[in-house]
């Protein structure tokens, strides 16, 4: 072994080691921002300056904020439903706390009636988030119930100084039942057991609820993926600005300048769950959370950009909101496909969305919006609960109902008569691929269509009611459009959905007055610029998309003439109605084309169509080592009892699940391995051995902590203790009759991928006979066509294979080797002689 030199995976870490408790991280910032506003409680908002108000406010963002959002995103990689979600979810509410510290000392006014309906949102998602925490394990639960408590009183605290005080003990109660769940859970990540109590367990065993199994194995798959469910953030998003609108539509607070930064966290809940719905391939969740976010997001800028509400009831000419109005309306259709809970929600949407339209007196606006948006409330917090629950206990805890119908009864009419054609076979994969591609058309259709009808009323309504919708849909809609393009390296619709982008932030400045004519003049040419590339672009895309791009072009034209002040009366409300028209015929076409891969509407071919480079097919699967999702591939393969090529910490080794005997034969098989010579058994870490309590004496287990991890392989006498390792059946076909070799690999990839298989059988991965394999590629030449897939690391770390040590006659004071590899003798019996000291030295 090279001196100063780490094994495979040690140097750079795995990510999947990386991202072991991210809960860890999420917790310290919530001790953190606790702390803060513990103190900044105890010494009063009258005796700081404002200069203390700041700097504890950016902390609260900063820490709380912006850093818990990183926990929380590891979090989601890792598949854990309820940490992702919690730290997210309070990732927001410090930051909303660290905002409102600021303005508060700002604007020198009454916060108190604003604050208190975000709070109120806050309370119910803490308690909602502890509702799921009892499922999962005893050490979050804690936490939660003293977040709530806190929330509880600093809403108390508003009106009564007490109440502040109180907070102040629930606050250091955060800290203190934090503290404990980050030593859990990094004793736990540090030694992969559970050492101290709280991890593991759960104060209500989900197992023990007996299940309703409702749901179709079609919708159940949508578990089994690589990232943690969003839907429960997702709704919680929308409780925060559902429970602004509620107060301020009942004339309960008028200013909006806090419950906008509120709004602002809640649609970060939802923009995060509309992201990983994408990457989960879930197109409806996903572009529902984007058009709810457009919906609440927008309303409560209404309020701010229009000044009072009495203005706000005078503008019956605007028009522009029934775009998003179709979208709720079709997606309410397409919601029959999922529960009835969700399809319920989906309709109350869609009416509420009705009730808050201009062309309602004011008067009586606010009852009908306000009394919905209660509805909306209450359906909002149990499909929240509901669905964190029920991933959390991977079971239909809290009932949602069956689905209503299916994709193919729903549209299956339209298809015949439009002669659809028929569907392809895809892999899972491939399926998920697809929907995140229709995904990205039907956002860009959806915010260009919402957007221009925006602001087709331009030259007949007030001016100012277009922009709530131009800003979220037309700019941070087409922004996310072209974040999601990139992901999928569609560089061609990340370039136009941010022209998009650029044409109505030109429309959005002019409204807004906040550029001078020339600077105007410039964004319009620049816009059209933009567009006349996009159009270059798309003509390598469907035929409807080049439509889209030429629509969009006129209108920007359109736009260009207005600001020079051409005669063209209405030729901007006319080229937005065409755009808007195509947007409608564009998201509905891909939204059914992303449910059920056949066309509801006519699409067109490409006007020229681009020749897809030849690669040469390799002869087995790849997993890339430092994907998390990949190793689980390679997991699945395994499981299957099938065999792949794994990186070790000295060189490429064949593996097989000795949970599937036949494939420890497969590998004798492939390599040409004569079979007396025996195959040695691989585990994660030597704890997973201590646990199986082989009869090992105290010599033997002091030189194995020495050995292990590394690349030094132990024969030890096989026995009953293989059954408790999870051996199964394959004892008998690794090691001889009377013994069994084992290995530890220092390589962080190996041992993860050992962690979620079981015990593994492995030998070096070359033909019996020939030079061992120090990179996949070699495998790829040699094996690569009898193999079910290679885990490619590149380059190994080590050019032989490890020593094997036999330890049969330990206990004599005696080990042999049976193959001198990458650790030379000298080091093994250097650390066998420490050994034997130690266990003298203890003895006497």
């Amino acid at each position: 072994m090279k001196k100063g030199k780490a094994t495979s995976g040690r140097s750079e870490p795995f990510p999947g080691i990386l991202y072991s408790e991210p809960g860890a991280l999420g917790l310290v910032c919530n001790i953190i921002a606790a702390f803060i506003v513990a103190v900044n409680n105890i010494q009063g908002d009258e005796k700081g300056t404002k200069l203390a108000a700041i700097v504890t406010g950016l902390h609260l963002i900063l820490v709380g904020g912006f850093l818990q959002i990183t926990a929380g995103i590891m979090s989601f990689r890792k598949n854990d439903h309820l940490v992702a979600t919690s730290l997210i979810v309070f990732a927001t509410l410090w930051a909303f706390q660290g905002g409102a510290i600021i303005l508060s000392k700002l604007i020198y006014s009454d916060v108190t009636k604003s604050v208190l309906p975000v709070y109120i949102a806050f309370v119910t998602i803490a308690y909602s988030l502890f509702i799921c925490s009892i499922f999962v394990n005893f050490i979050v639960p804690p936490v939660l119930v003293a977040m709530a408590m806190t929330l509880t009183f600093e809403s108390i605290g508003l009106f009564f100084t007490w109440g502040k005080k109180t907070a102040v003990a629930f606050e250091f109660l955060i800290v203190l039942t934090a503290m404990y769940a980050v030593t859990v859970m990094k004793t736990k990540g540090i030694s992969q057991r559970y050492i101290l109590p709280g991890f593991g367990n759960a104060p209500i065993d989900p197992l023990l609820i007996k299940r309703n199994a409702s749901r179709t194995n079609k919708k159940e798959k949508r578990k089994n993926t690589k990232y943690a469910e969003p839907m429960g953030m997702g709704y919680m998003g929308s409780i925060i600005p559902v429970s602004v609108v509620c107060f301020h539509g009942l004339g309960y607070f008028d200013d909006m300048t806090m419950p906008i930064l509120a709004v602002s966290c809640g649609a970060l809940l939802q923009i995060t769950a509309s992201y990983y719905s994408f990457l989960r391939g879930d197109l409806l969740y996903s572009v529902q959370f984007l058009t709810h976010f457009l919906f609440w997001t927008s309303k409560s800028l209404v309020y701010q950009f229009s000044g009072s509400a009495d203005s706000v009831s005078s503008y019956a000419n605007f028009y522009g909101s029934w775009g998003l109005v179709l979208v709720l309306a079709f997606f309410t259709i397409c919601s029959s496909t999922q529960s009835i809970a969700v399809f319920l929600y989906n309709c109350l949407m869609t009416v509420t969305s009705i009730l808050s339209m201009e062309h309602i007196p004011l008067s009586i606006q606010n009852y009908t919006f306000g009394l919905s948006a209660i509805l909306i409330w209450l359906f909002t917090v149990y499909l929240s609960t509901a669905h964190l629950l029920n991933a959390c206990a991977e079971k239909p805890v809290l009932p949602l109902g069956s689905e209503i119908t299916t994709e193919e009864r729903l549209f299956g009419c339209c298809l015949k008569k439009n002669n659809a054609k028929e569907s392809r076979s895809l892999t899972d994969e491939d399926l998920d691929n697809e929907r995140r591609d229709q995904t990205i058309n039907v956002m860009l259709f959806l915010c260009n269509m919402v957007a221009s009808f925006a602001i087709s009323p331009f030259e007949i309504s007030n001016r100012m009611m277009s922009l709530p919708l131009l800003l979220t849909a037309g700019i941070f809609g087409n922004l996310l459009v072209a974040r999601f393009s990139y992901t999928l390296q569609s560089f061609s619709r990340c370039f136009i959905a941010l022209s998009c982008c650029c044409l109505w932030t030109s429309w959005s400045l002019y409204i807004f007055d906040a550029t001078e004519i020339a600077i105007s003049s410039s964004l319009a040419i620049i816009s059209v610029g933009l567009c006349v590339l996009s159009l270059l672009l798309s003509i390598t895309m469907a035929k409807i998309c080049t439509v889209l791009e030429l629509a969009i072009l006129l209108h920007s034209i359109s736009f260009t003439t207005h600001i020079f002040n051409a005669d063209t009366k209405y030729f901007p409300m006319v080229s937005s109605i065409l755009l808007g028209l195509v947007g409608i015929h564009g998201f509905i076409l891909y939204t059914v084309k992303g449910l059920l891969d056949k066309n509801l509407l006519p699409e067109g071919e490409p006007l020229i169509k681009m020749r897809t480079p030849i690669t040469p097919a390799l002869p087995c699967p790849t997993f890339r080592s430092r994907i998390a999702s990949d190793l689980f591939k390679a997991a699945k393969v395994l499981e299957k009892g099938e065999v792949i090529c794994v990186p070790t910490d000295t060189v490429y080794a064949l593996a097989g699940s000795c949970s599937k005997p036949d494939s420890i034969s497969k590998i004798y098989h492939i390599k040409g391995r004569p079979p007396e010579k025996p195959i040695c058994l691989c585990i994660s870490n030597l704890q997973q051995l201590r646990v199986a309590n082989p009869p090992f004496s105290p010599l033997l287990w002091r030189f194995m902590d020495r050995c292990y991890p590394g690349g030094i392989t132990c024969v030890v006498k096989k026995g009953p203790w293989l059954q408790n390792l999870g051996v199964g059946e394959a004892a008998d076909f690794v090691g001889t009759k009377e013994s069994v070799a084992i290995r530890v690999p220092d390589s962080s990839v190996l041992s993860y991928l050992v962690s979620i298989t079981g015990p593994l059988a492995i030998t070096s991965a070359n033909p019996s006979g020939e030079p061992d394999s120090t990179h996949h590629n070699t495998v790829l030449d040699t094996l690569g066509g009898k193999l079910a897939g290679v885990v490619c690391d590149d380059e190994s770390n080590e050019t032989v294979a490890s020593t094997v040590v036999n330890c049969m006659k330990i206990d004599e004071g005696l080990i042999s080797y049976f193959r001198v590899g990458c650790v030379p003798k000298d080091i093994v019996d250097n650390l066998f002689d420490e050994v034997k000291k130690e266990q003298s030295d203890q003895i006497n």
